[in-house]
């Protein structure tokens, strides 16, 4: 059994390699030249290259790329007790969104890991992106050169603090348009540990004009829209800043994503579903979202802005040059009325829990399914029940490591029965090689004849060759269950288990080097102890378990494979997440104890080998 058990491993290991070196590289993520790529650098400083002339020929030829961002622009706060917004007063968008939950010792729940500082909080909002509630009306003759370039947005506020004395308050962005339209951008936050804002869009016509102002123009089907992005700043871990690469990046489960109730949350939508109504659009990174959700009765749709990227990749966004857009279809406003436009903005982790509980503006009664944005891949059923008996570990436990280590031999218990069957089979072959060996002696020029008598023997003595391999059939769905949890579950995030292991889905560092080793496939710039000593169980269960194989090696290079296995694991896993290498770990462990417990207890595979070798030699 030892050799196809190794097989296995290899084989297995080779697939979730290869998926994520190659398909992971072949979709990175890329960056276009952002809507402030000519206007502002990143340190915020304006582009001396960009005179007035040349803004006014821009707005003509793209309106799309309209917003300015200046350095003297006039900033306004908002913090409550999950997070910190700043808002550039002027433009009426988001520029930062900073996640600062904090935990009950203390620690913040959400850093930024890719930071050294413990204390730095998570922010979402790109330095480029300036759409963050950008407002763009389908009326283009209602908004001077002037109003496209530089919106004149006024907040009734300087700043708001919540707290456990004032768990609510609002800030109303107001702009006048045209001298026609008044827009106002009223929006309520919460305390109380809610990632939820509500958005109260209210249009009112100036005018007294006996026909009334069509938001969207007499011929246009789009009123408004209303956009995120340009992309979600990337939760990098601190090794892969350092690096310039990013471990793990699957282009079809982030970036920008919207859903209309049916099937699976889109990137893009089909054209036949191109004016269907979405409940929810926005965009999202590895275990963070930010989603804008309308009131079902606006009947909004949705489309993806995706230029064509202009500047390298950047490992720091995800999606830079992706933009999702709500569309609200035009309507009229008659002459000194107004009308108020619904909807709730989420911007938080992507964990269920909290998912479930959002509900649609004006409709709490209708399910959104924001929670249909957690994308587990292909085993999603199998990592959807790991991750309820985790957490359900973890209520009892109180941590995400022992849970783990538990549903290691909650596997194992349950894999036992087939485990013990490949070991009685394994036990008949290994009492079935002599006459194995003589067969091979007896037909060594005729293979068909020693193909039919070997497996002759097989069948009369119940042995299965291949049942070598069974028991580790129903683990490969629970080890790329696995592998997508702690890879997109915002529970293993920052998750503690002992001593310096800090964070369940990233690997651990003992020791920090002062310089970097740079090998083919990764760059060393710490002593991690868990792939280290994962290496150590396996060279231990390799000896253990491949001492007892049915079969020796069929060659040299198989004997060489086996003998540098656990010193290719200690790479293969040294910046994988420190919770999957723990599973691996501890999978090792038990399977020592598990071939004890068998090979003591367990020699029912004995009896029938002698039995049936009686019976022939009576014969």
């Amino acid at each position: 059994m030892g050799a196809r058990y190794i097989l296995a491993l290899v084989l297995m290991i080779a697939v979730m390699v290869t998926w994520t070196l190659l398909i992971g590289d072949r979709f990175a993520p890329e960056q276009d030249e952002s809507p402030t790529s000519q206007e502002t650098q990143q340190d915020g400083t304006q582009d001396d290259t960009n005179t007035e002339d040349q803004g006014e020929e821009h707005i003509d030829s793209e309106p799309s790329k309209i917003l300015q961002d200046y350095p003297d622009d006039e900033m306004v706060h908002v913090k409550t007790d999950t997070y910190d917004i700043t808002f550039n007063a002027e433009l009426a968008i988001v520029k930062k969104w900073e996640l600062v939950e904090k935990r009950e010792n203390g620690n913040l729940r959400f850093p930024d890991r890719s930071n050294t500082a413990k204390d730095v909080p998570f922010n979402l909002i790109p330095e480029t992106a300036l759409r963050c509630l950008a407002l763009r009306l389908g009326n283009e003759n209602l908004q001077n050169k002037i109003d496209l370039r530089r919106a004149t947005w006024k907040a009734d506020k300087n700043s708001i603090e919540l707290s456990d004395a004032k768990l609510q308050d609002t800030m109303t962005f107001t702009t006048t348009i045209g001298e026609k339209l008044k827009v106002q951008k009223k929006l309520t936050f919460y305390n109380n540990k809610s990632y939820t804002v509500d958005l109260d869009m209210t249009f009112e016509n100036l005018t007294d004009d006996s026909e009334p102002l069509r938001i969207g123009g007499n011929d246009a089907a789009t009123g408004y829209e209303l956009l995120w992005g340009q992309g979600i700043n990337a939760d990098l871990l601190i090794h892969e800043k350092d690096s310039g690469k990013r471990g793990r990046f699957d282009p079809k489960k982030v970036g920008a994503k919207t859903y209309i109730g049916t099937g699976k949350p889109k990137k893009e939508l089909k054209d036949e579903f191109a004016n269907e109504t979405v409940l929810w659009a926005g965009l999202s990174n590895q275990y963070f979202g930010t989603f804008i959700i309308p009131d079902p009765a606006l009947q909004a749709t949705y489309r993806l802005e995706n230029p064509e990227p202009k500047t390298p990749p950047d490992i720091f966004v995800t999606a830079p040059t992706e933009t999702a857009v709500l569309t609200i279809p035009n309507f009229p406003l008659p002459s000194q009325k107004t009308q108020t436009h619904s909807f709730r903005i989420y911007v938080g982790p992507k964990d269920d829990t909290l998912l479930k509980q959002i509900t649609a503006p004006n409709k709490s009664e209708q399910p959104i399914n924001l929670s249909k944005v957690i994308d587990f891949g292909f085993f999603g059923p199998v990592a959807w029940a790991m991750l309820w008996l985790v957490k359900m570990l973890h209520n009892v436990f109180g941590n995400y490591g022992i849970s783990i280590i538990i549903l290691t031999a909650l596997v194992k218990v349950i894999s036992f029965p087939l485990t013990r069957k490949a070991h009685v089979s394994m036990k008949k072959m290994q009492q079935l090689q002599p006459q194995l060996l003589e067969l091979k002696e007896k037909y060594r020029d005729d293979p068909q004849k020693l193909n039919k008598a070997t497996m002759r023997i097989y069948k009369e003595n119940g042995v299965n060759p291949l049942s070598g391999c069974i028991p580790w059939l129903p683990q490969i769905p629970i080890f790329w269950a696995l592998f997508a949890l702690l890879g997109t579950a915002v529970e293993f995030r920052g998750a503690p288990f002992l001593f310096w292991i800090n964070d369940l889905s990233a690997p651990d560092v003992l020791v920090e080097l002062p310089f970097t080793i740079p090998l083919i496939l990764l760059e060393i710039d710490a002593i991690r102890f868990l792939p280290i000593l994962n290496g150590l169980t396996s060279w231990l269960q390799q000896k253990f378990v491949g001492g007892m194989s049915a079969t020796p090696p069929t060659s040299n290079m198989q004997t060489k494979i086996m003998q540098f296995l656990p010193l290719i694991f200690v790479f293969m896993f040294y910046n994988w997440a420190s919770g999957f290498v723990l599973y691996w770990l501890c999978n090792n462990v038990f399977t020592v104890a598990q071939q004890l417990i068998q090979t003591k207890y367990f020699h029912d595979g004995e009896t029938v080998i002698q039995e049936t070798t009686s019976k022939r030699k009576s014969k």
